[in-house]
């Protein structure tokens, strides 16, 4: 009867350290949530350039629209590739800190779709192209 008392006291007290550990994790993640920050942006900043230039670059200079589906698969290799340079150890911590996995990714593909619909060269190509279209339009002579 009294190891059940004791199994029951140990099970309660690691519980216990248990909570008392992540309280503490995340309190460290919170207080230091602008170096966290500046690590995701410096690594999604690095896996949007490698797949800006892989795969999107060709769409922007050519100012022609991405399908959705290939959005869509441009938008989950960016997520992985995300989640590969930041290592298994700081995926789960931001995980943590956004408290599950899909609302990790989601605002990991939100700033993907952002710096998309950012992109400078994309937006200089439809410039281009739209003036090319009025300037080869005839003018009215009145």
């Amino acid at each position: 009867m009294d190891t059940y008392i004791l199994i029951g006291v140990l099970i309660a007290l690691t519980f216990l350290s248990y909570n008392i550990y992540k309280r503490f994790v995340l309190n460290g993640i919170v207080k230091n949530y602008t170096v966290y920050n500046a690590i995701l942006q410096y690594n999604m900043d690095r896996a949007y350039e490698t797949i800006y230039k892989d795969s999107i670059l060709i769409y922007s200079v050519e100012a022609t629209k991405i399908s959705d589906k290939d959005f869509s698969t441009f938008t989950k290799t960016f997520i992985l590739l995300v989640e590969k340079l930041l290592g298994p150890k700081l995926r789960k911590e931001f995980i943590y800190l956004y408290g599950d996995y899909q609302t990790f990714t989601f605002n990991v593909a939100d700033y993907f779709n952002r710096k998309y619909e950012d992109d400078e060269v994309r937006k200089g190509a439809v410039d281009n192209l739209m003036e090319s279209e009025v300037e080869g339009q005839p003018q009215d002579n009145k």
